[in-house]
């Protein structure tokens, strides 16, 4: 699940925090109501395709070790804190790990985070759902506020 968050966050959400010449933090114009705008936490996990038996998973079932994952977006930045937990028994696979960046909205609930684009769906005002491990794996978040 290590990897699997770490290439999510390389791919969907590029983990570099900017430099060179393209930073979306100087030119963001995010609505500050932007639906995204707010912390979230994960509820679920299911698995699209592709082989993930051998992986650990975010942590959200009760009982799970590890803290539930918290995805968090302000006007302009996003940061993700997450635990892995084994599917089996929830024990702890490994510790609390936070990732960041910029984002910006491109519209149609297609975003962008440091150039690399990922399509969120809202359900309600309360919840959305974002493909992770490139849409074999799609996460479901609860707004906290």
């Amino acid at each position: 699940m290590k990897k699997i968050i770490l290439l999510f966050t390389i791919i969907a959400f590029s983990c570099s925090s900017g430099g060179g010449d393209s930073d979306d933090s100087n030119n963001n114009s995010n609505n500050p109501d932007d639906p995204i705008i707010g912390t979230w936490l994960l509820v679920n996990e299911e698995i699209l395709s592709g082989d993930h038996s051998n992986s650990c998973r975010g942590c959200f079932m009760d009982g799970d070790e590890g803290e539930r994952d918290i995805f968090t977006f302000t006007e302009s930045q996003w940061t993700k804190v997450v635990w892995e937990c084994f599917p089996e028994n929830g024990s702890l696979c490994s510790g609390q790990e936070t990732y960041s960046g910029n984002w910006i909205n491109i519209g149609s609930n297609i975003y962008s985070a440091d150039g690399e684009s990922f399509e969120v769906n809202f359900i309600g005002n309360d919840q959305m759902q974002t493909p992770f491990e490139g849409g074999e794996i799609l996460q479901t978040w609860e707004r906290v506020n």
